[in-house]
Protein backbone atom coordinates (compact mmCIF):
# COMPACT_ATOMS: atom_id res chain seq x y z
CA UNK A 1 0.00 0.00 0.00
CA UNK A 2 1.71 3.02 -0.84
CA UNK A 3 0.27 6.79 -1.40
CA UNK A 4 -0.05 8.39 -4.62
CA UNK A 5 2.42 10.99 -5.49
CA UNK A 6 -0.23 13.55 -6.86
CA UNK A 7 -0.85 17.01 -5.37
CA UNK A 8 -3.51 16.38 -2.75
CA UNK A 9 -4.66 19.45 -1.06
CA UNK A 10 -3.51 18.22 2.01
CA UNK A 11 0.28 18.10 1.24
CA UNK A 12 -0.24 21.20 -0.50
CA UNK A 13 -1.48 22.79 2.53
CA UNK A 14 1.11 21.12 4.77
CA UNK A 15 3.81 22.63 3.04
CA UNK A 16 2.58 26.19 3.35
CA UNK A 17 2.17 25.31 6.68
CA UNK A 18 5.70 24.80 7.19
CA UNK A 19 6.11 28.27 6.32
CA UNK A 20 3.52 30.00 8.34
CA UNK A 21 0.61 30.07 5.86
CA UNK A 22 -2.74 29.21 7.80
CA UNK A 23 -4.00 26.09 6.81
CA UNK A 24 -7.55 25.29 5.01
CA UNK A 25 -9.84 24.03 8.16
CA UNK A 26 -10.32 20.43 7.80
CA UNK A 27 -13.98 20.14 6.39
CA UNK A 28 -14.46 23.69 4.71
CA UNK A 29 -15.27 23.15 1.11
CA UNK A 30 -12.56 24.58 -1.21
CA UNK A 31 -12.19 24.96 -5.29
CA UNK A 32 -9.21 22.85 -6.70
CA UNK A 33 -7.87 22.79 -10.33
CA UNK A 34 -5.31 20.89 -12.58
CA UNK A 35 -4.42 22.93 -15.65
CA UNK A 36 -2.83 20.61 -18.79
CA UNK A 37 -5.05 17.55 -16.90
CA UNK A 38 -3.06 14.69 -18.75
CA UNK A 39 -4.18 11.71 -15.50
CA UNK A 40 -7.99 12.70 -15.76
CA UNK A 41 -8.10 9.23 -13.41
CA UNK A 42 -5.92 10.41 -11.02
CA UNK A 43 -7.69 13.53 -10.75
CA UNK A 44 -11.26 11.17 -10.34
CA UNK A 45 -9.31 9.81 -7.11
CA UNK A 46 -8.58 13.13 -5.83
CA UNK A 47 -11.86 14.18 -6.19
CA UNK A 48 -13.63 11.07 -4.49
CA UNK A 49 -10.80 11.42 -1.43
CA UNK A 50 -12.26 14.85 -0.95
CA UNK A 51 -16.18 15.05 -0.96
CA UNK A 52 -15.79 18.36 0.24
CA UNK A 53 -13.94 20.03 -2.55
CA UNK A 54 -15.05 20.95 -6.18
CA UNK A 55 -12.06 19.42 -8.70
CA UNK A 56 -11.73 21.02 -11.84
CA UNK A 57 -9.45 18.82 -14.69
CA UNK A 58 -8.23 21.45 -18.01
CA UNK A 59 -8.00 19.52 -21.34
CA UNK A 60 -7.08 20.63 -24.36
CA UNK A 61 -8.63 17.46 -25.94
CA UNK A 62 -11.88 17.25 -26.42
CA UNK A 63 -12.52 13.90 -27.15
CA UNK A 64 -10.32 12.75 -24.05
CA UNK A 65 -12.02 15.41 -22.29
CA UNK A 66 -15.45 13.71 -22.93
CA UNK A 67 -14.15 10.20 -21.96
CA UNK A 68 -12.54 11.64 -18.91
CA UNK A 69 -16.75 12.89 -17.82
CA UNK A 70 -17.58 9.57 -19.11
CA UNK A 71 -15.41 7.58 -16.51
CA UNK A 72 -16.36 9.97 -13.58
CA UNK A 73 -19.62 9.70 -14.01
CA UNK A 74 -19.50 5.54 -14.60
CA UNK A 75 -17.48 5.74 -11.31
CA UNK A 76 -20.42 7.96 -9.72
CA UNK A 77 -17.54 10.85 -9.09
CA UNK A 78 -20.15 14.26 -8.76
CA UNK A 79 -17.60 16.61 -7.42
CA UNK A 80 -15.33 16.79 -10.87
CA UNK A 81 -15.81 18.32 -14.12
CA UNK A 82 -13.51 18.43 -17.27
CA UNK A 83 -13.66 21.10 -19.08
CA UNK A 84 -12.02 21.34 -22.78
CA UNK A 85 -10.19 24.19 -22.48
CA UNK A 86 -6.20 25.53 -22.40
CA UNK A 87 -5.31 28.06 -19.62
CA UNK A 88 -4.75 31.00 -22.42
CA UNK A 89 -8.97 30.44 -23.78
CA UNK A 90 -9.35 30.22 -20.00
CA UNK A 91 -7.94 33.52 -19.59
CA UNK A 92 -9.55 34.88 -22.99
CA UNK A 93 -12.88 33.97 -21.19
CA UNK A 94 -12.16 35.19 -17.79
CA UNK A 95 -11.23 39.02 -19.32
CA UNK A 96 -14.69 38.27 -21.22
CA UNK A 97 -16.62 38.47 -17.81
CA UNK A 98 -17.35 34.62 -18.20
CA UNK A 99 -15.16 32.69 -16.35
CA UNK A 100 -14.93 28.65 -16.94
CA UNK A 101 -14.17 28.20 -13.18
CA UNK A 102 -14.48 29.59 -9.63
CA UNK A 103 -12.34 31.42 -7.51
CA UNK A 104 -9.96 28.80 -6.65
CA UNK A 105 -8.16 27.49 -3.31
CA UNK A 106 -5.59 25.27 -5.52
CA UNK A 107 -4.10 25.36 -8.99
CA UNK A 108 -1.78 22.65 -10.02
CA UNK A 109 0.10 22.58 -13.33
CA UNK A 110 2.67 19.79 -14.41
CA UNK A 111 4.44 21.19 -16.90
CA UNK A 112 8.27 18.76 -16.24
CA UNK A 113 7.67 15.91 -19.09
CA UNK A 114 5.22 18.06 -21.83
CA UNK A 115 6.82 21.74 -21.87
CA UNK A 116 4.50 24.62 -22.44
CA UNK A 117 4.57 27.11 -25.36
CA UNK A 118 5.37 30.31 -24.08
CA UNK A 119 2.03 31.61 -24.41
CA UNK A 120 0.59 28.98 -22.58
CA UNK A 121 2.64 29.82 -19.29
CA UNK A 122 2.14 32.96 -18.99
CA UNK A 123 -1.88 32.56 -18.97
CA UNK A 124 -1.40 29.87 -16.74
CA UNK A 125 0.70 32.38 -14.37
CA UNK A 126 -2.34 35.24 -15.24
CA UNK A 127 -5.12 32.49 -14.70
CA UNK A 128 -3.51 31.80 -11.01
CA UNK A 129 -3.00 35.50 -10.43
CA UNK A 130 -7.22 36.25 -11.59
CA UNK A 131 -8.87 32.84 -10.23
CA UNK A 132 -6.51 32.00 -6.88
CA UNK A 133 -8.37 33.76 -3.64
CA UNK A 134 -5.71 35.28 -1.42
CA UNK A 135 -3.64 32.66 0.65
CA UNK A 136 -4.24 30.28 -2.35
CA UNK A 137 -1.99 28.10 -3.46
CA UNK A 138 -0.57 27.65 -7.18
CA UNK A 139 1.88 24.00 -7.39
CA UNK A 140 3.96 24.87 -10.21
CA UNK A 141 6.30 21.65 -11.83
CA UNK A 142 8.79 22.32 -14.91
CA UNK A 143 12.07 21.72 -16.05
CA UNK A 144 14.33 24.29 -15.04
CA UNK A 145 17.37 23.81 -17.04
CA UNK A 146 17.53 21.61 -20.40
CA UNK A 147 20.77 19.85 -19.63
CA UNK A 148 22.52 18.33 -16.95
CA UNK A 149 25.22 21.22 -16.36
CA UNK A 150 22.28 23.84 -16.46
CA UNK A 151 22.61 25.15 -13.24
CA UNK A 152 26.13 25.41 -13.32
CA UNK A 153 26.35 27.24 -16.62
CA UNK A 154 23.82 29.50 -15.24
CA UNK A 155 25.53 30.42 -12.49
CA UNK A 156 28.92 30.49 -13.73
CA UNK A 157 27.14 33.22 -16.19
CA UNK A 158 25.40 35.07 -13.93
CA UNK A 159 28.19 35.66 -11.07
CA UNK A 160 31.93 34.95 -13.00
CA UNK A 161 31.57 38.60 -15.32
CA UNK A 162 31.14 40.73 -12.27
CA UNK A 163 34.22 39.25 -10.20
CA UNK A 164 37.70 40.59 -8.89
CA UNK A 165 40.43 38.06 -9.06
CA UNK A 166 40.14 37.20 -6.05
CA UNK A 167 36.15 36.70 -5.92
CA UNK A 168 37.06 34.20 -8.86
CA UNK A 169 39.21 32.18 -6.91
CA UNK A 170 36.94 32.15 -4.11
CA UNK A 171 34.11 31.57 -6.23
CA UNK A 172 35.73 28.39 -7.35
CA UNK A 173 35.86 26.89 -3.73
CA UNK A 174 32.24 27.47 -3.24
CA UNK A 175 31.02 25.66 -6.70
CA UNK A 176 33.16 22.62 -4.96
CA UNK A 177 31.53 22.49 -2.01
CA UNK A 178 27.75 23.39 -3.48
CA UNK A 179 28.27 20.77 -6.24
CA UNK A 180 29.43 17.76 -4.50
CA UNK A 181 26.34 15.90 -5.42
CA UNK A 182 26.84 17.19 -9.91
CA UNK A 183 30.46 16.67 -9.47
CA UNK A 184 30.53 12.94 -8.19
CA UNK A 185 28.41 11.89 -11.25
CA UNK A 186 30.38 14.20 -13.32
CA UNK A 187 34.12 13.03 -12.61
CA UNK A 188 35.68 14.82 -15.66
CA UNK A 189 34.06 18.50 -15.16
CA UNK A 190 35.41 17.84 -10.95
CA UNK A 191 38.84 17.07 -12.80
CA UNK A 192 38.88 20.36 -14.13
CA UNK A 193 37.73 22.42 -11.65
CA UNK A 194 40.18 20.64 -9.10
CA UNK A 195 42.76 21.77 -11.85
CA UNK A 196 41.56 25.45 -12.02
CA UNK A 197 41.58 25.35 -7.93
CA UNK A 198 45.01 24.06 -7.79
CA UNK A 199 46.90 26.65 -10.62
CA UNK A 200 44.81 29.66 -9.55
CA UNK A 201 43.03 30.10 -13.04
CA UNK A 202 39.40 30.40 -12.65
CA UNK A 203 39.18 31.64 -15.98
CA UNK A 204 40.33 28.25 -17.68
CA UNK A 205 37.44 26.88 -15.54
CA UNK A 206 34.83 29.39 -16.82
CA UNK A 207 35.64 29.31 -20.24
CA UNK A 208 33.85 26.07 -20.88
CA UNK A 209 30.24 28.03 -20.06
CA UNK A 210 31.11 30.82 -22.89
CA UNK A 211 28.80 29.25 -24.96
CA UNK A 212 25.74 27.58 -24.95
CA UNK A 213 22.24 28.61 -23.60
CA UNK A 214 22.37 29.77 -20.09
CA UNK A 215 19.52 30.40 -18.41
CA UNK A 216 17.06 29.50 -15.61
CA UNK A 217 13.67 28.67 -15.68
CA UNK A 218 13.23 28.30 -11.97
CA UNK A 219 14.53 32.14 -12.04
CA UNK A 220 12.33 32.94 -14.75
CA UNK A 221 9.65 31.86 -12.81
CA UNK A 222 10.53 33.80 -9.80
CA UNK A 223 10.47 37.27 -12.01
CA UNK A 224 7.10 36.41 -13.59
CA UNK A 225 4.90 35.16 -10.16
CA UNK A 226 6.45 37.89 -7.80
CA UNK A 227 4.94 40.94 -9.62
CA UNK A 228 1.33 39.15 -9.63
CA UNK A 229 1.58 39.05 -6.00
CA UNK A 230 2.84 35.61 -5.27
CA UNK A 231 5.38 34.54 -2.53
CA UNK A 232 7.22 31.32 -2.67
CA UNK A 233 5.74 28.84 -0.73
CA UNK A 234 8.07 25.73 -0.80
CA UNK A 235 8.72 22.83 -2.37
CA UNK A 236 6.49 20.12 -3.34
CA UNK A 237 8.83 17.26 -2.53
CA UNK A 238 8.75 17.64 1.49
CA UNK A 239 12.27 16.67 2.02
CA UNK A 240 13.21 19.76 -0.02
CA UNK A 241 12.24 22.15 2.27
CA UNK A 242 14.90 21.43 4.49
CA UNK A 243 18.39 21.79 3.69
CA UNK A 244 19.74 19.94 6.47
CA UNK A 245 18.49 16.84 5.30
CA UNK A 246 18.45 17.29 1.15
CA UNK A 247 22.01 19.17 0.81
CA UNK A 248 25.55 17.00 1.52
CA UNK A 249 27.16 18.65 4.92
CA UNK A 250 29.36 20.48 3.06
CA UNK A 251 27.47 22.39 1.07
CA UNK A 252 25.11 23.82 4.48
CA UNK A 253 27.90 27.23 5.18
CA UNK A 254 27.54 27.86 1.58
CA UNK A 255 23.87 27.71 1.22
CA UNK A 256 23.04 29.52 4.68
CA UNK A 257 25.12 32.23 2.86
CA UNK A 258 23.35 32.78 0.12
CA UNK A 259 19.60 32.89 1.78
CA UNK A 260 19.07 36.46 0.67
CA UNK A 261 20.62 36.69 -2.35
CA UNK A 262 18.46 36.52 -5.70
CA UNK A 263 19.91 33.89 -7.13
CA UNK A 264 19.30 31.55 -4.05
CA UNK A 265 16.94 29.14 -6.25
CA UNK A 266 19.18 28.14 -8.31
CA UNK A 267 22.27 27.75 -6.56
CA UNK A 268 20.28 25.90 -4.28
CA UNK A 269 19.17 23.76 -7.40
CA UNK A 270 23.10 23.59 -8.19
CA UNK A 271 23.43 21.70 -4.51
CA UNK A 272 20.92 19.54 -4.87
CA UNK A 273 21.77 18.70 -8.40
CA UNK A 274 18.19 18.87 -9.93
CA UNK A 275 17.14 19.78 -13.29
CA UNK A 276 12.95 19.34 -12.33
CA UNK A 277 11.48 21.98 -9.70
CA UNK A 278 8.10 21.59 -7.72
CA UNK A 279 7.30 24.61 -6.86
CA UNK A 280 4.10 25.83 -4.16
CA UNK A 281 3.49 29.86 -4.09
CA UNK A 282 0.84 31.39 -2.52
CA UNK A 283 -1.57 34.26 -3.54
CA UNK A 284 -0.62 36.90 -1.47
CA UNK A 285 -2.09 38.54 1.10
CA UNK A 286 -1.83 34.98 2.82
CA UNK A 287 -3.44 35.17 6.26
CA UNK A 288 0.10 33.82 8.44
CA UNK A 289 0.38 32.83 11.97
CA UNK A 290 2.82 31.38 14.03
CA UNK A 291 0.18 29.58 16.33
CA UNK A 292 2.16 25.89 16.02
CA UNK A 293 -1.27 23.96 17.21
CA UNK A 294 -3.50 26.23 14.32
CA UNK A 295 -0.35 25.60 11.39
CA UNK A 296 0.01 21.92 12.46
CA UNK A 297 -2.94 20.22 15.00
CA UNK A 298 -5.58 20.04 12.25
CA UNK A 299 -3.57 17.30 10.23
CA UNK A 300 -3.59 13.52 10.76
CA UNK A 301 -0.12 11.87 10.14
CA UNK A 302 0.16 8.55 9.13
CA UNK A 303 2.49 5.49 8.05
CA UNK A 304 1.50 3.29 6.04
CA UNK A 305 4.25 0.81 5.72
CA UNK A 306 3.57 -1.99 8.36
CA UNK A 307 4.93 -1.88 11.82
CA UNK A 308 7.96 -4.10 11.78
CA UNK A 309 9.28 -2.50 7.89
CA UNK A 310 9.61 1.43 9.77
CA UNK A 311 13.34 1.92 10.03
CA UNK A 312 15.02 2.56 12.92
CA UNK A 313 17.08 5.30 11.12
CA UNK A 314 17.22 7.04 8.05
CA UNK A 315 20.23 8.26 6.00
CA UNK A 316 19.44 11.32 4.17
CA UNK A 317 21.35 12.99 1.68
CA UNK A 318 22.51 15.87 4.62
CA UNK A 319 21.97 13.96 7.50
CA UNK A 320 21.52 10.99 9.61
CA UNK A 321 17.97 10.63 11.62
CA UNK A 322 18.22 8.04 14.39
CA UNK A 323 14.65 7.37 14.61
CA UNK A 324 15.08 4.89 17.93
CA UNK A 325 14.65 7.53 20.66
CA UNK A 326 11.12 6.23 22.52
CA UNK A 327 9.52 8.81 21.68
CA UNK A 328 9.73 8.13 17.45
CA UNK A 329 9.05 4.33 18.53
CA UNK A 330 5.93 5.04 20.16
CA UNK A 331 4.82 7.47 17.26
CA UNK A 332 5.52 5.17 14.72
CA UNK A 333 3.61 2.36 16.47
CA UNK A 334 0.28 4.29 17.04
CA UNK A 335 1.09 5.79 13.35
CA UNK A 336 1.68 2.55 11.72
CA UNK A 337 -2.17 1.27 13.25
CA UNK A 338 -4.27 4.20 12.45
CA UNK A 339 -3.16 8.06 11.16
CA UNK A 340 -3.82 10.26 14.46
CA UNK A 341 -3.29 14.27 15.19
CA UNK A 342 -0.60 15.67 17.15
CA UNK A 343 -3.55 15.76 20.13
CA UNK A 344 -4.52 12.15 19.44
CA UNK A 345 -0.92 11.16 19.99
CA UNK A 346 -0.97 13.26 23.45
CA UNK A 347 -4.17 12.42 24.45
CA UNK A 348 -2.94 8.78 24.18
CA UNK A 349 -0.87 6.79 26.99
CA UNK A 350 1.98 6.41 24.76
CA UNK A 351 2.36 10.43 24.51
CA UNK A 352 2.11 10.84 28.35
CA UNK A 353 5.36 12.63 29.43
CA UNK A 354 6.14 14.50 26.23
CA UNK A 355 5.41 18.08 25.29
CA UNK A 356 3.95 19.14 22.87
CA UNK A 357 6.43 21.22 21.13
CA UNK A 358 8.64 17.89 21.14
CA UNK A 359 5.91 15.16 19.37
CA UNK A 360 5.18 18.38 17.08
CA UNK A 361 9.31 18.17 15.94
CA UNK A 362 9.15 14.78 15.84
CA UNK A 363 6.31 14.30 13.82
CA UNK A 364 7.72 16.86 11.58
CA UNK A 365 10.96 14.54 10.97
CA UNK A 366 8.94 11.84 10.20
CA UNK A 367 6.91 13.48 7.16
CA UNK A 368 10.50 14.85 5.80
CA UNK A 369 12.09 11.57 5.90
CA UNK A 370 8.90 10.49 3.59
CA UNK A 371 7.72 7.88 6.56
CA UNK A 372 5.06 10.24 7.79
CA UNK A 373 2.19 11.63 5.51
CA UNK A 374 0.02 14.59 6.51
CA UNK A 375 -3.39 13.43 5.85
CA UNK A 376 -7.02 14.67 5.71
CA UNK A 377 -8.32 13.21 9.14
CA UNK A 378 -9.62 10.40 10.65
CA UNK A 379 -12.52 7.93 9.14
CA UNK A 380 -15.81 8.83 9.98
CA UNK A 381 -17.26 5.54 7.74
CA UNK A 382 -19.12 2.54 9.29
CA UNK A 383 -16.22 1.45 11.19
CA UNK A 384 -15.08 -2.09 12.16
CA UNK A 385 -18.13 -3.58 13.69
CA UNK A 386 -17.75 -6.63 11.27
CA UNK A 387 -14.57 -7.77 9.88
CA UNK A 388 -15.57 -11.07 8.91
CA UNK A 389 -17.75 -9.12 6.08
CA UNK A 390 -15.78 -6.01 4.71
CA UNK A 391 -17.71 -3.97 2.10
CA UNK A 392 -15.51 -1.69 -0.08
CA UNK A 393 -16.23 1.79 0.92
CA UNK A 394 -17.14 4.27 -1.38
CA UNK A 395 -18.54 4.65 -5.47
CA UNK A 396 -14.90 5.20 -6.96
CA UNK A 397 -13.56 1.94 -4.96
CA UNK A 398 -16.65 0.05 -5.34
CA UNK A 399 -15.85 0.04 -8.97
CA UNK A 400 -12.68 -2.69 -8.34
CA UNK A 401 -15.76 -5.20 -7.70
CA UNK A 402 -16.19 -5.27 -11.48
CA UNK A 403 -13.33 -4.73 -13.08
CA UNK A 404 -10.91 -7.43 -14.09
CA UNK A 405 -7.35 -6.95 -12.09
CA UNK A 406 -4.41 -7.40 -14.35
CA UNK A 407 -0.88 -7.07 -12.95
CA UNK A 408 -0.93 -3.52 -12.88
CA UNK A 409 -1.32 -1.46 -9.65
CA UNK A 410 -4.79 -0.76 -8.58
CA UNK A 411 -5.59 3.06 -7.76
CA UNK A 412 -8.35 3.54 -4.95
CA UNK A 413 -9.99 7.42 -2.88
CA UNK A 414 -8.71 7.09 0.68
CA UNK A 415 -10.99 9.90 2.76
CA UNK A 416 -8.48 9.49 5.64
CA UNK A 417 -5.28 10.32 2.95
CA UNK A 418 -6.99 12.78 1.40
CA UNK A 419 -6.04 11.26 -2.09
CA UNK A 420 -4.76 8.20 -4.01
CA UNK A 421 -3.66 4.60 -2.38
CA UNK A 422 -2.13 2.22 -4.57
CA UNK A 423 -2.43 -1.04 -4.41
CA UNK A 424 -0.19 -3.84 -5.48
CA UNK A 425 -2.39 -6.33 -7.97
CA UNK A 426 -2.08 -9.14 -5.54
CA UNK A 427 -3.42 -6.94 -2.49
CA UNK A 428 -6.40 -5.43 -5.12
CA UNK A 429 -7.37 -9.23 -6.02
CA UNK A 430 -7.65 -9.96 -2.38
CA UNK A 431 -9.84 -7.10 -1.28
CA UNK A 432 -11.68 -7.97 -4.33
CA UNK A 433 -12.54 -11.09 -3.56
CA UNK A 434 -12.94 -9.88 0.78
CA UNK A 435 -15.99 -7.56 -1.32
CA UNK A 436 -17.27 -10.07 -3.18
CA UNK A 437 -17.74 -13.07 -0.61
CA UNK A 438 -16.91 -11.80 2.44
CA UNK A 439 -13.90 -13.55 4.47
CA UNK A 440 -15.11 -17.17 5.19
CA UNK A 441 -15.40 -17.30 1.35
CA UNK A 442 -12.91 -15.25 -0.05
CA UNK A 443 -10.92 -18.43 -1.40
CA UNK A 444 -13.84 -19.37 -3.39
CA UNK A 445 -14.06 -15.61 -4.69
CA UNK A 446 -10.44 -15.57 -5.25
CA UNK A 447 -9.60 -18.63 -6.82
CA UNK A 448 -11.58 -18.05 -10.61
CA UNK A 449 -9.68 -14.67 -10.55
CA UNK A 450 -6.35 -16.61 -10.57
CA UNK A 451 -7.30 -19.22 -12.85
CA UNK A 452 -8.26 -16.00 -15.48
CA UNK A 453 -4.89 -14.58 -14.56
CA UNK A 454 -2.59 -17.90 -15.19
CA UNK A 455 -3.94 -17.47 -18.67
CA UNK A 456 -1.27 -14.80 -19.07
CA UNK A 457 2.06 -16.17 -17.44
CA UNK A 458 3.76 -12.60 -17.35
CA UNK A 459 0.70 -11.20 -15.44
CA UNK A 460 0.28 -14.23 -13.11
CA UNK A 461 3.80 -14.14 -12.59
CA UNK A 462 3.33 -10.53 -11.09
CA UNK A 463 0.29 -11.95 -8.75
CA UNK A 464 1.17 -15.73 -7.93
CA UNK A 465 4.52 -18.03 -7.00
CA UNK A 466 2.78 -21.18 -8.63
CA UNK A 467 1.88 -21.15 -12.62
CA UNK A 468 -0.99 -23.02 -11.68
CA UNK A 469 -3.32 -21.51 -8.91
CA UNK A 470 -4.80 -24.02 -6.42
CA UNK A 471 -7.50 -23.55 -2.85
CA UNK A 472 -3.95 -23.40 -0.98
CA UNK A 473 -2.48 -20.66 -3.69
CA UNK A 474 -5.56 -18.48 -2.20
CA UNK A 475 -5.71 -19.26 0.91
CA UNK A 476 -2.10 -18.17 1.54
CA UNK A 477 -2.31 -15.00 -0.44
CA UNK A 478 -5.11 -13.75 1.70
CA UNK A 479 -3.99 -14.96 5.18
CA UNK A 480 -0.90 -12.86 4.33
CA UNK A 481 -3.12 -9.41 3.24
CA UNK A 482 -4.92 -9.79 5.50
CA UNK A 483 -2.90 -10.44 8.36
CA UNK A 484 -0.55 -7.40 6.79
CA UNK A 485 -2.89 -5.09 5.63
CA UNK A 486 -6.63 -4.95 7.10
CA UNK A 487 -6.46 -3.04 9.65
CA UNK A 488 -4.89 -0.76 7.24
CA UNK A 489 -7.49 -0.96 4.99
CA UNK A 490 -10.15 -0.32 7.36
CA UNK A 491 -8.30 3.13 8.84
CA UNK A 492 -7.89 4.59 5.60
CA UNK A 493 -11.20 4.05 4.64
CA UNK A 494 -10.74 2.00 1.90
CA UNK A 495 -13.22 -0.67 3.62
CA UNK A 496 -16.13 -0.51 5.89
CA UNK A 497 -17.94 -3.37 7.69
CA UNK A 498 -21.34 -4.34 5.57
Amino acid sequence: MTPCSVSSPVSLSYVGALRGITPRKPGTPFAYALAACRQPYALMCLAASNSEGRFFGLMSDAAACTAATEQARARMVDNVTFLAVTPEAAVAQILQGASPLPPLNYLVADESSAPMPASERAALFDMAAKLLLPGGLFHYSYAAYNDADGALRFLVREFAPEMSADQAKEFLHELKALGGVYFSENPAVAAKLDHAIAQNMPDAFFADYDAGEARSAAFDTIVALRPRDFAYAGDGSIAANYIELSVPPEAHPVIVSCRDNPLYEPIKDFALNRRVRSDIWCRQPAPQTSDIAELFGGFAYGIVLPEGRVPTGIKARGAVIDLSSPLFAKLTSLMTLTPATIGDFLAHPDGQGFAPMEVVGAVQILVACGLAQPMRGLYQGAGMSNLEQPKLSGSFNLYLDKTDVTGEDVWLASPVLGGAIILSPRDALVMQALNRAGLANSVAALLPELGRLAQNPSRAARVMDTAEPTPETAHNMIEDAVGRSIIQWYAYGLLEAA
